[in-house]
């Protein structure tokens, strides 16, 4: 679980100049990645490491993405919007530009958390806790999320996408099992909800820019027909870290 931090932790430094620039989107793109699959890593391993340090590591991630997250909005949708609404957009996009740069400036390094004392279960026991917990949560919310609720299909993503990357990050602890199936499942689920989250966001944004457009109704029934199927899919997909 350090190298999964540490990993992280890199991927962040190594694009936050470039993000920072603003010369390239992907910079942005990949820095975000690496703060969600940090995030991911820190509530998969809580129980690891200082308390202290966990709650300094999480609210830089939460500032760092309260200004990352508007940044990246416009990177992707400013060329999916109206060719009238366009140059609103890019003032909009200057703007949440100049925020990151300000913060990822004034940001301090980011730090390994410090391991908590006490004692420690094994690798597999501590993976197969981990991993039955998220799955646990992910389940719970899939079971209740109404598919027509935008906010309720986000916070099944977020539930989804910790346990992919927890799988991701644990699934050497039971190195003669396979977890491709249940990685795929919750990527193609994460996929549906994601594209759905997308059309959402093209929403919001145009409204803030005043106008009422509402994008790709038609999309939007395919993806939420698809939906039920692939969170089934989902939920009977074999878990990797149960059996002997």
């Amino acid at each position: 679980m350090r190298a999964a931090l540490q990993e992280a932790l890199d991927q962040i430094a190594v694009n936050a100049p470039g993000a920072a620039s603003g010369t390239d989107p992907e910079y942005l793109h990949q820095l975000r990645v690496g703060t969600r699959r940090l995030r991911a890593a820190l509530r998969a391993s809580l129980d690891l490491w200082r308390k202290d340090d966990v709650r300094a590591l999480r609210r830089q991630l939460r500032e760092l993405a309260a200004v990352s997250g508007p940044a990246r909005d416009w990177d992707v949708f400013l060329h999916k919007l109206p060719v009238a609404l366009r140059a609103r957009a890019r003032d909009r996009q200057r703007k949440a530009h100049a925020a990151l740069r300000r913060a990822l400036q004034a940001m301090q390094p980011l730090q390994l958390p410090r391991t908590a004392g006490g004692a420690r279960q094994g690798w597999p026991a501590f993976a197969r806790d981990a991993l039955e917990r998220l799955d646990r949560k992910a389940l719970r919310r899939a079971a209740r999320t109404d598919w027509a609720d935008p906010a309720g299909r986000h916070t099944l993503r977020i539930r989804l996408r910790r346990l992919r990357y927890a799988c991701e990050f644990m699934s050497g602890a039971f190195p003669r099992r396979n977890a491709k199936t249940l990685i795929r499942t919750l990527k193609d689920l994460q996929d549906l909800l994601g594209e759905l989250n997308d059309l959402e966001v093209a929403r919001r944004l145009t409204r803030q820019l005043g106008a009422r457009r509402a994008p790709a109704r038609a999309r939007e029934r395919e993806l939420l027909e698809l939906l039920p199927p692939a969170c089934r899919r989902f939920a009977s997909a074999p878990r990797f870290w149960r059996g002997g």
